[in-house]
């Protein structure tokens, strides 16, 4: 049975930034996953293409879009999950829970994922395995840390083929 794992924007920013403390963790996590079917959802994957070229400028914005999100399935999110994960979003406006964050615990609970591909602690309230483990419970998410970086990494860093 192949696992399929729920990758977040957290973990593909630290693969690109080579810079970033996690990111030979990540990387090394990353390669193990060449028999697991990477997922996410599109919003995940907006922000990513947001928070790369920001930070990290168009070569790594490019490598993002030409070597990793061909190897990750785009998930629908439904008009409903939207609406939910908004509702949910306005009640926890004291918090510093993301709004894509929770459309992502949605989409982990509906498509019955049980591993993610992540460094944002706020993952482990949704009972998934967060690798890589050694940091996921550590550290906040990269779209906080407010770093900049050199750019992409060596072309996929040999993890899976793109789809």
């Amino acid at each position: 049975m192949v696992t399929r794992v729920f990758v977040d924007t957290s973990a593909l920013v630290a693969l690109l930034d080579r810079a970033d403390a996690r990111h030979a963790e990540v990387a090394k996590t990353f390669r193990g996953f060449v028999d697991a079917e990477l997922v996410s959802h599109g919003y995940v994957v907006a922000e990513t293409l947001a928070v790369t070229r920001r930070r990290l400028g168009v070569e790594a914005t490019a490598a993002l879009t030409d070597d990793l999100l061909p190897a990750i399935e785009v998930l629908h999110v439904a008009p409903t999950e939207h609406a939910s994960a908004l509702a949910r979003y306005r009640a926890s406006l004291p918090s510093a829970i993301s709004f894509v964050d929770l459309v992502s615990f949605g989409v982990i609970e509906r498509e019955g994922i049980e591993t993610a591909f992540v460094l944002d602690a706020d993952f482990a309230a949704t009972g998934v395995e967060m690798l890589p483990a050694a940091r996921a419970a550590q550290g906040a998410a990269v779209e906080q840390t407010g770093r900049s970086g050199p750019g992409a990494d060596d072309r996929l860093l040999g993890g899976p083929e793109p789809v």
